[in-house]
């Protein structure tokens, strides 16, 4: 039986024991099964038959409106002024939590561009989303009336208007949308924290940005911002060792998964020249996060642009990684210094 404040103080020190010792455990607290392994998470997002997406209706939403979506070039040439621009506007200040004053903000910017809901609703986009990755629940209403007010008012062809159109109440779909314009710049976040684990390849991503790519990647394994997803047993299954009923609620640790020992070499070490294998740091299944490229394309032009401007960027004297949360991991302050 595995407690929440264990999840809660050090999730990755908790799921290594139960991987070796209760891969799938009872989590009293939430009414839900844990599971930890690689090979029993891959086997669940794989198979909606029998374990169901209880989001699927918000995520089918998601896909119609978003569908063919951008590419990543178009992404980053959406992305690359908007980052520059912040980028200048912090210079001058020598000092500054990155988490929230650069990567937030770029993700936000960014995000109401392609969404074509203009830069009245970047505060409003980040006051939600940083509100509901820490409580799903909270009374959001004001800020959803904003967004919602401001979709009815755009043109039919624009992505944000297809997304009201798609869904008779838009709101629980815009819930979802308002944490994810937030996970590139949370994604950008993880990824200078993780290098900063390791001068060595600080520098070799710093002197090569080629690797920044790959180094975006890797972060989406080591420490990613989606650590659960949740499913429901539509039958009786077996699943590692455990007899579960139907309509049971399953927790679904992709964050665990991604350090299974069994699946990646020295899988707690953050490594920017691993040999590049597919990990579930977007989860898995028939239909794939469309918004995937986006996240990535956009957290690695955020840094590419931080480096450009900041060539002596530096951790602040002091500064340790402080992250929060096991079902959406938020990286917590990355405090910053530069010579401006």
């Amino acid at each position: 039986m595995t407690a929440f404040a264990e999840l809660a103080a050090d999730p990755h020190s908790a799921y290594l024991r139960l991987r070796a010792q209760d891969p799938v455990s009872w989590l009293p607290e939430a009414g839900q099964w844990l599971v930890t392994r690689w090979h029993d998470v891959l086997r669940v997002l794989s198979d909606p038959e029998r374990f169901a997406n209880g989001h699927a209706d918000i995520h089918d939403a998601f896909h119609e409106a978003y569908e063919p979506g951008l590419s990543p070039a178009d992404i980053d040439t959406i992305t690359r002024p908007i980052a520059r621009k912040a980028a200048d506007d912090l210079f001058a200040a020598g000092e500054a939590d990155l988490t929230a004053e650069y990567f937030e903000r770029v993700a936000a910017v960014a995000g109401a561009t392609m969404l074509g809901l203009g830069l009245g609703c970047v505060d409003t986009l980040l006051r939600w989303g940083k509100t509901l990755a820490r409580d799903p629940d909270a009374d959001t209403t004001e800020d959803a009336a904003v967004i919602v007010g401001r979709l009815r008012r755009l043109p039919e062809d624009s992505l944000a208007a297809r997304l009201v159109r798609v869904d008779a109440d838009p709101v629980p779909l815009l819930k979802h949308l308002a944490v994810s314009v937030l996970k590139p710049g949370w994604l950008a976040a993880w990824t200078l924290a993780a290098l900063w684990s390791d001068p060595a390849q600080f520098t070799a991503v710093w002197a090569n940005r080629h690797l920044l790519g790959a180094a975006v990647y890797e972060a989406l394994r080591w420490g990613g911002p989606v650590g659960v997803l949740t499913r429901r047993t539509t039958c009786p299954v077996s699943l590692g060792g455990r007899e579960i009923p139907a309509g049971e609620s399953l927790a679904v640790a992709v964050a665990s998964a991604n350090r299974d020992e069994t699946a990646f070499l020295l899988p707690q070490r953050f490594d920017v020249h691993r040999k590049v294998r597919p990990h579930l740091g977007f989860g898995v299944g028939p239909r794939p996060c469309p918004a995937y490229p986006m996240v990535i394309a956009l957290a690695r032009t955020a840094l590419d642009e931080l480096f450009e401007r900041m060539p002596n960027l530096c951790p602040a004297p002091g500064w340790r990684r402080v992250p929060e949360g096991w079902r959406l991991r938020l990286p917590g302050p990355v405090d910053a210094v530069w010579n401006s």
